[in-house]
This record gives C-alpha cells, sequence and structure tokens, in this order.
C-alpha cells in the first residue's frame, strides 16, 4: 500500500464517521413522517451503526475490520430507510441508495470491502423476501426479482473492483516512479556535490598550476627583460627578444584557459583606468605586424579622427581581444590583406561606443561553421584544429569579454572570401581628452618623398599625407627615388624629408640610403624614415644608422608618424600631442630612490629577478626566505624597511600568515605589503588584502607595473634622490640618439657613463703602452677590447674600430705604437666633452692600475663561484672585490669584469677572474690587476 492510499483511506475514515452520524436525524425525520416505526427507535438504530463504526475508527484507524465494518453500517443505512418507507411511493426509490453506499466504499480502496458490502446487501434482500417482503418491495416480490437486483449490484462490484484494481497499480506505479525521482533526485544532488566538489577542485587546480606555471615563466620573462636591458650583440638581442616573445604568448595561452574559467564562474573583473586607445589598438597591430608580413600578407590599420586618445576602461581586455582576432586572421589568411579599423559607433554624454572591425581575405567559413564558432573548445571542424592548431577558447573569451564590456561581437564571413569579425564595446571618454592630432601648419611646407613597391602602401600614406594637407610625392623603387631626389635639388627644391620601404625589387631601402650617402649631389642629405614590418636594427651598420633619421613600423601609426615629425623638425613643433608617453624602462622618481624594502621571496630564481628589478630602480633590498624570516627582520626596530614585498606560498610560513603577524605590531599605514603571487584569482587578492596587505601583483611581474605600485605605496618623506642630469642636445663626437637607443632612453644613465668614461679613459693610451712594455700585452688588449665595447656603447664612431685593430695587433703580437697613437689623438675631443658635462678637473693619468693584495682572496673566491653558475647576483658581488681593489664608484662602472657581467659574458668575466688569481698566486703580497 502507498503512502498516497493511506492518506485517502485516513481522509475518507473520518469523513464517513460524520456521514453516518449525519443519517441519524434523516432517519428520525423519515419515522416521523412515514410512521412505520417510532422516531426514538429509528434514531436507536442510527445511532447504533454510527456509534459501533466510530469506535471502532476511533480504535484501530483505517485496518481491515473498520473497513469492513464500514462497508455493514453503509448498507444498513439504506436497508433502514427501506423499512421506514415501507407503504411509502418512495420505497422502491431507496434501493437507489443501496448503489450509492456500496459506491462509496470504492474510496478504501479495498476489494474485500467491496465483495462484503455486495454481500450484505444480498443477504438483507434475501432473508427479508421471505422473513419480511413487504420491507424489500413496495408489492410481493419474488426470487426472481431478487436475482435481478443481484444481477445489478454484482455488476457494479465488479466496476468497483476494476476500478480499485486500476487506481491500486496507478498509485502502486507513481509509488514506483516516485522512489526513482527520489532516488534520482538524491543521485543527482550526490553528482551536484560531486561536481561542486570537482569545480573547487578544478579551481584550485588551475591556481596551483597557474603558480606553479608561472613561476618558471616569471624566470623566463624577467630574465629575458633584465637581458634585454644589457649591452647585447644585435644577434643575442634578436634572440632574446624572440624569448621574450616566446614566454609572452605561453602566458597569453595559459591566461586563456584562466580566462575562460573565471568567466565561467563570473569572477572575471574589469579595471576602469585611463589609456590611450589609439597607442593600444596600434600596439597589437605591431606585435602581429611582423609574422604577417613573413607570411607575405599585408597588414593595414585605420583608425577614425573622431576616436579620442585617452579613454577609461580596461585595456589589457580590449588589447586580448584585438589581439586574439588579429591572430586569428593572419593564422587562417594564406595570401592577401588583414585589415582592422577603429571608429566611434554611438555617444551617449561621456560614455562612447567604440567599434572595431578585423577583416582578412583567408579562407572564410560555411554558414555552419559560423553557428558553433563562439563555443568553447570548437573550432570550425577538427581539420581546422590539426592544420591551424590552437586550444578554441579565443573567440569563446572574446565573446565573454565583449559582453561584459556592454557590447557585442558578430561575424561575416564567406567560404573562400575570407571573414570580417566586428565588436563593440563601451568606454568612458577620459577627462580632458583630445582627438588625434593635427600637424602644425608650419610642417606643411615639408617636401616629402616617398618609396614603396606596394601600391597599397603608397595609397595609404598618400591618404595621410592628403588628410594632413602635407605635399608628398610618390616613387615605387629605389632607383626613383633616386632620380627624383637628384632632379628636385637640382632644381633647387631638395626633399626635406624621404621616406624609403626597407623591401624593395632592385634596390632595397639600406642601399637606397647608401646610394643616397655617396652622391655628392644630395649633399645636405634630407632626413630619412626606413619604414618596414621587420626588425632591421641588427641589419643597420653603423655607418648607415648614422644616415637614418629614423625607423617606422608598419602598418604606419599616423601618430608615430606625427611624433618622428615633431622629433625631426622642432623648429616647427607640431601640436601638443595628448598620448601617454611612457619611459621605455619603468624607474622610480627620484625622491623615492634610496628606500630600503624588504623582498620575501623562497624561489632563488624569483629572488634574483627581482632584486636586479628593485636594485636598478634605486632602491636597497633585504631578502628573506619564508614567512618566519620576514617577520624577525621586519620587527627589527634597526631595519626600519618602507616596504615589503610578499610571496605569498612559502615554506614554513606563507605569506597571509606572516602578514597577520606583522599587522598585530605594525599597521597598514606605517608598512605597505605588496602580495606577490601566481596566482590569477580574485579570491587569492581577497585574501591578500584580508590579512592585511596594503596590495597585490600577479606573476609574472611586470616591471612597469611593480615600479608603478611602489610609487602609489612607497612613503614621501624619502631620502632625497640624487639631481638628475640632463644631458645637451648634441655632444660631439658622442652620437647622443644612438647611444640613447642603446640603453632605452634612458638619459640619466648616459649622462653617468660619459662623465665616467671621461674620467676613467683619459690617459688610456699611454697606459696600455706601460702594459706592453712590461710585457703584458694580454692585458693591454683586454683594455682595447673593453674599451672597443664602452665607446661603442656611447656613440663614438671611430674610437671603437681604432680600439678593435688595437686588440687584433696585440693579439697577434704586431707593434702598436702607431695605433695607440692614433687612438690618443681620436680620444682627445671625446675626453674634453665628457668633461663639460661635470665640474671635475682633468683626471691624472696613473702610471699603474689598483693593487690587488692578499685581502682580495675571498671576494674572488665568492665571485667565481656566482660566474660558474651563471648568476645576476655577480653583479653585486663584483662590488665586494671593488672594495677589495679600492675602485671608486666611477671606475666600477667601466671595469673590465663590470662590463662583462653587466654583458653576462660570463666566460669573458671567469677568464679575467682566473688571470687574477694568478697574478694574487704569483705575487701575494701586491699584484696587478
Amino acid at each position: 500500500m502507498t503512502d498516497e492510499i493511506q492518506v485517502l483511506r485516513e481522509r475518507f475514515g473520518g469523513l464517513l464517521v460524520w456521514l453516518l452520524w449525519a443519517h441519524v436525524p434523516v432517519l428520525a425525520a423519515a419515522a416521523a413522517w412515514n410512521q412505520v416505526l417510532s422516531v426514538p427507535m429509528a434514531m436507536l438504530w442510527g445511532a447504533a451503526l454510527a456509534g459501533v463504526y466510530h469506535l471502532t475508527w476511533q480504535r484501530f484507524g483505517t485496518v481491515r475490520l473498520t473497513r469492513n465494518l464500514a462497508g455493514i453500517a453503509l448498507i444498513g443505512e439504506p436497508a433502514l430507510l427501506l423499512i421506514l418507507f415501507e407503504g411509502h411511493p418512495w420505497q422502491m426509490d431507496m434501493h437507489m441508495y443501496f448503489f450509492a453506499v456500496m459506491a462509496l466504499n470504492i474510496a478504501w480502496f479495498d476489494r474485500g470491502a467491496l465483495i462484503l458490502s455486495a454481500a450484505g446487501i444480498a443477504v438483507h434482500h434475501l432473508v427479508l423476501l421471505y422473513l419480511l417482503p413487504i420491507s424489500v418491495f413496495p408489492e410481493k416480490g419474488d426470487l426472481a426479482r431478487v436475482m435481478l437486483h443481484a444481477s445489478i449490484v454484482l455488476f457494479q462490484m465488479s466496476v468497483l473492483i476494476w476500478v480499485t484494481h486500476k487506481v491500486r497499480t496507478a498509485f502502486a506505479r507513481i509509488r514506483i516512479m516516485s522512489d526513482e525521482l527520489v532516488a534520482r533526485s538524491g543521485a543527482l544532488e550526490e553528482r551536484n556535490r560531486a561536481a561542486e566538489e570537482s569545480s573547487r577542485a578544478k579551481s584550485m587546480f588551475l591556481a596551483n598550476v597557474s603558480h606553479e606555471i608561472r613561476t618558471p615563466i616569471n624566470a623566463i620573462l624577467g630574465f629575458s627583460h633584465l637581458l634585454q636591458r644589457s649591452d647585447l650583440q644585435p644577434r643575442q638581442r634578436d634572440h632574446v627578444t624572440k624569448l621574450n616573445g616566446a614566454g609572452m604568448s605561453l602566458l597569453r595561452q595559459i591566461n586563456d584557459i584562466l580566462d575562460f574559467s573565471k568567466n565561467e564562474a563570473g569572477k572575471l573583473e574589469l579595471e576602469a583606468r585611463d589609456f590611450d586607445l589609439r597607442a593600444a589598438v596600434s600596439g597589437q597591430v605591431q606585435m602581429v605586424a611582423e609574422s604577417a608580413h613573413a607570411r607575405g600578407l599585408t597588414i593595414r590599420m585605420r583608425i577614425s579622427d573622431d576616436v579620442p586618445v585617452l579613454v577609461v576602461g580596461d585595456e589589457m581586455r580590449l588589447n586580448q581581444v584585438i589581439l586574439n582576432l588579429l591572430n586569428n586572421a593572419i593564422k587562417f589568411t594564406e595570401e592577401g590583406r588583414v585589415a582592422i579599423s577603429v571608429g566611434v559607433a554611438e555617444r551617449e554624454g561621456a560614455r562612447i561606443c567604440i567599434e572595431c572591425a578585423v577583416s582578412d581575405s583567408g579562407i572564410g567559413m560555411t554558414v555552419e561553421q559560423r553557428a558553433k564558432l563562439f563555443a568553447p573548445f570548437t573550432q570550425a571542424d577538427s581539420s581546422t584544429t590539426r592544420r591551424f592548431g590552437g586550444t578554441g577558447l579565443g573567440l569563446a573569451i572574446c565573446r565573454q569579454i565583449v559582453e561584459q564590456m556592454g557590447g557585442a561581437i558578430t561575424v561575416d564571413s564567406m567560404p573562400g572570401i575570407g571573414s570580417a569579425f566586428t565588436f563593440r564595446v563601451w568606454l568612458l571618454v577620459a577627462q580632458g581628452a583630445a582627438m588625434a592630432a593635427d600637424p602644425h601648419p608650419a610642417l606643411r611646407a615639408l617636401r616629402i618623398l616617398v618609396a614603396d613597391d606596394n601600391p597599397a602602401s603608397r595609397d595609404i600614406i598618400q591618404e595621410l599625407l592628403s588628410r594632413w594637407k602635407l605635399s608628398g610625392d610618390l616613387v615605387s623603387s629605389g632607383p626613383e627615388a633616386l632620380a627624383a631626389m637628384e632632379r628636385e635639388a637640382a632644381a633647387g627644391r631638395p626633399y626635406d624629408l624621404v621616406m624609403l620601404d626597407w623591401k624593395m625589387p632592385r634596390m632595397d631601402g639600406l642601399q637606397t640610403v647608401r646610394a643616397m650617402r655617396d652622391n655628392p649631389r644630395l649633399v645636405p642629405m634630407p632626413a630619412t624614415l626606413m619604414v618596414t614590418a621587420y626588425s632591421i636594427d641588427e641589419l643597420i651598420r653603423d655607418e648607415d644608422r648614422r644616415a637614418i633619421s629614423g625607423v617606422l613600423r608598419k602598418p604606419l601609426d599616423p601618430h608615430h608618424l606625427l611624433d618622428m615629425l615633431n622629433q625631426l623638425f622642432p623648429g616647427t613643433p607640431g601640436q601638443a600631442s595628448a598620448r601617454i608617453v611612457q619611459s621605455p624602462q619603468p624607474d622610480l622618481s627620484g625622491a623615492l630612490r634610496g628606500h630600503r624594502v624588504l623582498l620575501v621571496e623562497d624561489n632563488a630564481i624569483n629572488q634574483e629577478i627581482a632584486t636586479a628589478l628593485l636594485s636598478d630602480a634605486g632602491l636597497q633590498v633585504d631578502v628573506a626566505g619564508d614567512g618566519i624570516t620576514a617577520c624577525q627582520m621586519v620587527l627589527n626596530q634597526d631595519n626600519g624597511y618602507a616596504a615589503v614585498l610578499m610571496d605569498v606560498q612559502m615554506p614554513r610560513m606563507d605569506g597571509v600568515e606572516a602578514t597577520r603577524r606583522i599587522r598585530q605590531r605594525i599597521a597598514a599605514a606605517d608598512l605597505p605589503i605588496i602580495a606577490l603571487t601566481a596566482h590569477a584569482y580574485a579570491e587569492e587578492r581577497q585574501r591578500c588584502l584580508g590579512a592585511g596587505m596594503n596590495d597585490h601583483l600577479s606573476k609574472p611581474i611586470d616591471p612597469a607595473l611593480l615600479i608603478e605600485t611602489l610609487s602609489k605605496w612607497l612613503p614621501r618623506d624619502a631620502r632625497p634622490g640624487p639631481a638628475i642630469a640632463t644631458l645637451p642636445e648634441r655632444l660631439p663626437p658622442f652620437d647622443l640618439a644612438t647611444a640613447l637607443r642603446g640603453m632605452n632612453g634612458k638619459a640619466e644613465l648616459l649622462h653617468r657613463l660619459i662623465t665616467e668614461f671621461g674620467r676613467n679613459y683619459d690617459g688610456i693610451g699611454p697606459r696600455m703602452g706601460q702594459l706592453i712594455a712590461q710585457g703584458r700585452a694580454e692585458e693591454a688588449s683586454l683594455a682595447a677590447h673593453t674599451l672597443k665595447s664602452v665607446a661603442g656603447s656611447l656613440g663614438l664612431a671611430d674610437i671603437p674600430e681604432l680600439a678593435g685593430r688595437i686588440e687584433t695587433a696585440l693579439n697577434r703580437g704586431d707593434d702598436a705604437a702607431d695605433l695607440i697613437t692614433d687612438l690618443t689623438r681620436a680620444l682627445a675631443p671625446a675626453i674634453s666633452a665628457a668633461r663639460s658635462l661635470c665640474c671635475d678637473p682633468p683626471a691624472v693619468a696613473t702610471d699603474l692600475p689598483p693593487v690587488l693584495d692578499a685581502s682580495a682572496g675571498p671576494a674572488i673566491a665568492a665571485l667565481r663561484d656566482q660566474v660558474r653558475r651563471c648568476s645576476l647576483s655577480a653583479r653585486s658581488g663584483f662590488h665586494g672585490l671593488a672594495d677589495a681593489l679600492g675602485l671608486s664608484p666611477g671606475a666600477r662602472a667601466t671595469h673590465p669584469l663590470m662590463i662583462a657581467l653587466t654583458q653576462l659574458d660570463y666566460t669573458r668575466a671567469a677568464q679575467l677572474l682566473d688571470q687574477m688569481q694568478s697574478d694574487l698566486e704569483r705575487d701575494p703580497q701586491g699584484a696587478l690587476t
């Protein structure tokens, strides 16, 4: 029996109590009306039926006894009515009541109660037929009539039993289904719990994987960043640049997976910061330009003039969408072009809807392929994945980001024709933002020649010059450019600016520059810009570099070109640009330099990278390897740290617990603590902030963001920084422009190095002669080698060549006296120019280098161990040796060993240390370095 039937029985049993007691007054009324029995007697019989059933119901409930008794009580009511209506015309009608009360028994869903009721009716009719026939039928009845009634009752009973069976079967089936539903619901709940556990485990797994993968990526990107800042050979710099690009590509793949996970969980948060929209778009185009041109593709960029320069939004996420669409366009296009256009779709007060379209002439897509294009982990088909690769997450993430920025992304594509992806996002116009800058009217007097073999590129430049109302002539090759320059120069209308494409048939851009330089009819040479989609720094020789005023990358960014024009023609300054100009190398302001900070990091590689970054930014750095050590160092009152950079995951005590303990003694306002973690989740950030940290940085650490964060939190009552030195516009014979490019635009560093060059290399010629005379030609050769490297990095044209010839001659055992004389003569103007940058008196040439004694032995041994391990900390270790040598701060920077360490030339550094160790062993009381 199901629970539902039991509930119905209980309700019917209670209703039946009320119904039987309700019959008592009905029986009394019938007795009073027809007067066959007395009213009390009728009421007594009615009360007996109702009372017996009522007591049984109360005592036993819905058991079989109660159900059977209910069946007898129910047929007893019409039996009494038959007697009470004896002789009345309604007596026969009372038989209908038998069928009604019998039908009521179906509410018990019990065949036994139905059969008992039917049997009771039959017995009633048969018994009374022979004992009191007038009590059954108005007239005398007979057996045939009783059998007719019995057959009708039997038929009703059969129907009621059949209905009861069907209802019970249905209820049983419902019960089974309900049990199955409950079981399945339980299983579903269990699966949901398992799914939630799995989701939590996945989130933790992704966080841990993020941490484990980001740690080595932090090392790759950190070391490549430090290498790019060193004085590398062009080929080495190219390798490091590609290494950095590969690391960034890997980081983007990891971020794609993490971003999709965060988007699914609704945890992706957008930032709102001012950024240069034009520079952002241009930067993404420049990132893919070389790969596009390597595939033989033309890439075009157009940004409408009504697009504001400064907007407020999430620059990183917008860049992510643009870069993904550009990469896809290049990946799926074998020939033709890729184009990107940016314009304004709508304006609503300070809000602006930016529309960006990326189109290509690639393989295109069918309607079916487009329908599943934005589904995660999906590409057009399996052959697309095999042929082009990819995770299938990129476009899904793009759609999520665009929708979160209040926009939408659509695609229009035809197989074999190409695809066009268009998305719109809403941004805020930054306060005081300007539109695109136009050239100063004075620049319109310039005469410009453009040489490019690509008609589309010429059209783009022509359109740009026309929009700016600048005069420009266009040719398609190097020889045509030379002929045009000769013709216009002869006519007295020389060109002020020549823009040359690098890769042109017959005569490329570099060959054209050399022909211009060697052509006496083109003196003075016009300003020359090399336009290329490739990185050609390593292909430009020093003599060519001096003839080239600058390099512009394709696709041509109008704002870069305008900046270049303003730099090349300062007498006609262009309109003030509203673009954000960022230093090539992040650095702290002078007011914040000299602070002492604590780096808490357990990974030795990360320690090296962060220490180098912070030291180069002008900070004093102490290192702790775990949270316990950090607490001890911070709570030591003698240390007085200005800030703490705290890794989160560490042995013994993690960064969160260490921060909580520090905060029990030192408030956040008194000591900023900045979290460093490879976890990329908002929960991790909140956990760090909740523990009392002031800010949070994700690994791999972005050097610019690190310096920006420190600038925000370091106290302003800082140690006074050194006065920032300034360079003059020109300082012959130093080529300042070339030198600044090699030092990432750091004028202060260049000023210091030139000043130290003047101090340390005044008299280098006589010193080299003395070394040769003493039989130490190898050391003189090393000095020439060092001078060649230093002079080349400072933009001195002839000195590196002379120093190299001296080095070669000495290595061959040839006489180098004349070459040293020429070197001394060539160095004189450079030393004089270097002295002009400071107030130091002329340096007095010393006869001998600094003296090395036995006390420097431990410093040499420690440094040799660091060099053997190729450790970046060797540069710091050099200063211990420099102290033993008694080197001045200026001499340290230009010491051959320091230069080798700065260039990460550990082979040369090891050779120098071996020589010093050999000299020390030969003369332990005083050996010359």
